[in-house]
């Protein structure tokens, strides 16, 4: 089993372990283990809180250096329009920071991007085939594994059909369709605390 992945099925986390399926489950019910679940309801575990708990039952064990994540900020775009994901990564990669721009095509993908990739700053549509970006936002807020201010959702959808698919949650950034690349330029450098930065002035 290849000890480098970024999350582990309950599975593989017991089998690391040495422990039951069960108690895995249990861990991360307390909380002992972070995790979060996908659209069909199976647990997926960070792999960094599987190896703390690894080296919290013998001291000597090394857990495995993870290299995936850069020296800079992350951000991840869920978006089902492969044009207008790609508009946003050229928009950010156009105010020449140290900022890598990873994609998801919707909510499902969003989650195990979010459990591989651990972004500092999240951007969503709402309206997507499949899981769509409620859907994966009320996900990530049953598990405790986002905040709001980590969080900004575009959508050309009006107030009344958001609140009809839930709602946004209380203190989460909402633009609408087409977003002003200028506002949004503001509201990242702001959330990634970039102002003053190099070619933020652009």
């Amino acid at each position: 089993m290849g000890q480098d992945k970024s999350f582990f099925t309950t599975v593989e986390a017991a089998k690391l372990l040495g422990t039951s399926v069960r108690t895995i489950q249990l861990w991360v019910e307390n909380g002992a283990l972070d995790a979060w679940k996908t659209a069909g309801g199976h647990r997926r575990i960070r792999a960094e809180s599987v190896h703390a708990k690894m080296q919290e039952q013998n001291p000597d064990y090394l857990p495995p250096s993870h290299a995936t994540k850069s020296k800079g900020h992350r951000i991840l775009v869920v978006e089902d329009n492969p044009t207008v994901s790609l508009f946003y990564k050229a928009a950010i990669d156009s105010w020449a920071l140290d900022i890598d721009v990873v994609s998801a095509e919707d909510g499902f993908q969003g989650l195990v991007m979010i459990g591989e990739q651990k972004p500092d700053l999240i951007i969503s549509d709402i309206y997507m085939p499949g899981m769509d970006g409620l859907q994966m936002i009320q996900s990530l807020y049953k598990g405790n594994l986002i905040e709001a201010a980590k969080l900004i959702v575009i959508s050309g959808l009006d107030e009344q059909e958001i609140n009809d698919r839930g709602g946004i949650p209380a203190g989460v950034t909402f633009f609408n369709k087409p977003v002003d690349v200028q506002q949004l330029k503001s509201l990242v450098l702001d959330k990634l605390n970039l102002h003053g930065a190099g070619g933020a002035s652009q």
